[in-house]
């Protein structure tokens, strides 16, 4: 049987790769873009925060600076699914390898956009936990996470070492960075970092312990997650903690302590940037793994309590914290965060699983 060499190149011709790869400098405009869609949002949690009761209608400054923000996202991610299309690709394939993330991303934002509209000019501005719980607005985080996950996504199956160079890296971190801070901001309420209960009574040092945990799990999971697959340069994690935090606390009521803060979160970032340096904690290494997930919380958490400790009197801190309930909350987050490791990274199974079909990592 032979084959006909002219129809064989027609065919040829119209095959092309189910996927393409963004550069850099893609992901890093996809980033600007995802970080004015963030920065907006935060801004509109302040005037949430600071001006809730006054708020009246859908169509304010705030919801200008983070609608506008997402129109340019959109644009962006649209744009990029076009130069697919001229590729000779369809639907999602022809979208950057991770960034159908980003255009179901734009569709769920869109719709969520919309039920806000509309929910708001049916039943009016929601405040303070109402508006984080809000049905439209969760539709909008989700959205908002699936469009800056999009170059984390893409970099994370770009064929590269643990220890790529820093362009397969930083767009990674960043991305991480964005995602972090869009979940630590609809989790405000319970945010530590931000405003921590009193717990000077029961229910108090329950919200306390609570806090604690959730903001700790919280920023250890980027970082563990991250580690599985790339050496970190150093300066990442302090990068994450300290523009997170920058975020979070500028949207507080409060501001008085917000050069310590901001100071705690840099040191625990650096101190975590060093011991990330020494230990090269990896899957590879999983010892090292779980020892830094276990010292990654309480880097934070120590200096801050035992600070707060210092400043307090009879054996309480500024909090109003006994010394038993701050050591446990911070020996409490270091044990949450090896559990987290053993999520991320889980130990290996055995060879009889693997041969009844088990996956080996």
């Amino acid at each position: 049987m032979t084959t006909n060499p002219a129809v064989s190149s027609r065919s040829q011709s119209r095959i092309t790769p189910v996927r393409w790869q963004a550069t850099t400098r893609q992901h890093l405009m996809t980033l600007l873009v995802g970080f004015w869609l963030m920065i907006g949002i935060f801004v509109d949690g302040w005037a949430h925060n600071h001006l809730g009761g006054t708020l009246e209608t859908f169509f304010t400054p705030w919801h200008a600076i983070f609608y506008s923000g997402f129109l340019a996202t959109a644009l962006w991610i649209g744009w990029l699914g076009q130069q697919g299309v001229r590729q000779g690709r369809q639907g999602l394939v022809a979208f950057p390898d991770g960034y159908e993330l980003g255009a179901i991303g734009v569709m769920v934002f869109a719709l969520g956009g919309l039920g806000d509209m509309i929910w708001h000019t049916l039943f009016g501005i929601e405040v303070g936990i109402d508006a984080l719980l809000s049905p439209t607005h969760l539709l909008l985080f989700l959205g908002a996470e699936l469009l800056v996950l999009s170059p984390l996504l893409a970099c994370w199956r770009a064929p590269t070492s643990r220890r790529a160079p820093g362009q397969g890296v930083w767009p990674a971190v960043l991305s991480m960075t964005a995602a972090l801070s869009f979940a630590s901001f609809m989790h405000m309420y319970a945010w530590a970092l931000v405003d921590l209960p009193n717990a000077a009574s029961y229910d108090g040092a329950r919200s306390l312990l609570t806090s604690t945990l959730l903001t700790g799990l919280m920023l250890s999971a980027p970082v563990l997650l991250l580690l599985r697959r790339w050496q970190l340069p150093f300066g990442a994690v302090g990068l994450m903690y300290l523009l997170n935090t920058a975020l979070m606390r500028g949207m507080a009521t409060e501001l008085g302590n917000l050069p310590i803060i901001f100071v705690l979160a840099l040191l625990a970032g650096l101190a975590a940037d060093l011991l990330i340096s020494w230990w090269r904690p990896s899957p590879g290494r999983p010892l090292a793994y779980r020892a830094f997930s276990v010292l990654l919380p309480l880097l934070l958490w120590v200096p801050f309590f035992a600070g707060a400790h210092v400043v307090g009197a009879q054996g309480m801190n500024a909090f109003g914290a006994s010394l038993e309930l701050w050591t446990g909350a911070c020996v409490m987050s270091a044990l949450g965060g090896l559990v987290l490791s053993t999520l991320i990274v889980p130990p290996s199974l055995p060879a009889e699983t693997l041969e009844d079909g088990g996956h080996k990592e």
